[in-house]
């Protein structure tokens, strides 16, 4: 057992949750004490991201834990039912109900007949592995048990799927990809999994014709929806000015859609301008040196945008576990750690001395001694965001960071 100072890893419960919590027109009941929906719900503000659905718990007392009477959920979901007829209803486990071993699943296929929302049972509880095993359990069951048959006709659209709550500065790279995909391919975006969207917006998620899947987390959804449906779709991220021109090229040939020229001439003339300002500005001084921390698809890609401006990348720190089937770019297979404990953190900060951190709120709060420091990824501790006009990804993203990046290392 790691001793924390800071914040532990999320669990798969509180994955879920951040998940399924920013969808409108749905209901989630938590079976375990008040305290604990509590504490998901404070998270999620950190997140900057608020409660769409209809969050509630049952509560339980000593009689529930002893006993494993479940009658006080099957009453809660029955009321919830009457009272706000949400379309989907789903039912979380606790960590103290999954421990005493209720049957949520059982519970829901029993009940279901008598309720008109559709039960939905997320029975994971915290206890199986961190966040990033609820986010990928949540995207995948909304396309198992949310997402229905394509209507007969539909225009052309795409679906973004991971988009989450989790992500650090998740509204301003949302717009910034309906943004690139509607300049270079003319097409607007039909879901979003699963920010600024609805159970009847998800619903209708096999009307679009393809998928983009922004984080490995969302792979088995898209696989599910193209094995189902029959929607293709590609993974991977956009960040930096050769990744933007790279991914957009991807999605070009993947879709086999004609790209806008002007656009793809305007990213490699921003990638010539601003690079060049870069380099002029730290010619003759010591390379830069830096450290990257945040998920997994989010930190790769930043770090590889920080070699392409000319900083050397001394360590990629992941928060959570090895992603299935995910592997670190060749050029930081090396340099990639997963899931490192405080204390191994503190470690690589002493031994590294970077110039710049790109990190969590915690990782900036360890490395108090780095006077250059960007906060790129949660947890967060301090910080409040509200405009959705910064982003970290495509060529606007790159731009910014490039800025902001240019304006900390000259303090």
């Amino acid at each position: 057992m790691q001793l924390y100072k800071f914040l532990p890893f999320p669990s798969d419960r509180m994955g879920a949750l951040w998940t399924l919590a920013t969808i409108r027109d749905c209901c989630i009941l938590e079976y375990g004490p008040a305290g604990t929906t509590h504490y998901g719900i404070e998270g999620l503000m950190q997140l900057n991201a608020s409660m769409e659905s209809r969050l509630f718990t049952t509560h339980m007392d000593e009689t529930d834990i002893v006993s494993g009477d479940s009658e006080r959920l099957e009453r809660t979901i029955r009321e919830i039912d009457a009272v706000y007829r949400p379309p989907v209803m789903f039912v979380f486990a606790s960590s103290i109900s999954s421990i005493i071993g209720t049957d949520i699943e059982t519970i829901c296929r029993a009940l279901q007949p008598t309720t008109s929302a559709k039960l939905i049972a997320i029975s994971g509880g915290g206890l199986r592995g961190d966040f990033t095993l609820g986010v990928t359990e949540a995207l995948l069951t909304l396309a198992k048990h949310v997402v229905t048959t394509p209507d007969a006709s539909h225009t052309p659209s795409y679906n973004i799927i991971g988009a989450n709550a989790d992500c650090y500065n998740f509204r301003s790279d949302v717009r910034e990809i309906t943004s690139m995909i509607a300049e270079c391919f003319g097409l607007k975006h039909h879901t979003v999994f699963t920010v600024d969207t609805s159970i009847t917006d998800i619903a209708s998620a096999a009307n679009a014709t393809f998928n983009l899947v922004m984080r490995s987390e969302g792979i088995p959804c898209a696989e599910f929806l193209k094995q189902t449906h029959g929607m293709p779709y590609l993974y991977g991220s956009p960040y930096g000015y050769s990744g933007s021109a790279k991914w957009l090229q991807q999605v070009a040939d993947a879709f086999e859609l004609k790209s806008a020229p002007n656009f793809m001439e305007q990213i490699a003339g921003a990638a010539r301008q601003h690079t060049m300002y870069f380099r002029r500005a730290f010619f003759g001084a010591k390379q830069p040196t830096c450290i990257v921390a945040g998920n997994y698809d989010q930190a790769i890609g930043v770090a590889l945008f920080m070699q392409e401006l000319g900083i050397d990348v001394r360590k990629v720190l992941v928060n959570h576990g090895r992603p299935s089937g995910a592997e670190a770019s060749s050029a930081l297979t090396e340099r990639t750690v997963f899931a490192p404990g405080e204390e191994l953190r503190q470690q690589i900060l002493h031994d590294e001395k970077p110039s710049l951190l790109l990190g969590d709120g915690v990782l900036l709060e360890m490395g108090e001694a780095v006077q250059a420091k960007i906060q790129i990824a949660n947890p967060n501790l301090y910080t409040t965001q509200i405009y959705d006009g910064t982003p970290f990804m495509g060529p606007r993203g790159a731009t910014y960071l490039l800025e902001r990046v240019l304006n900390q290392l000259r303090h």
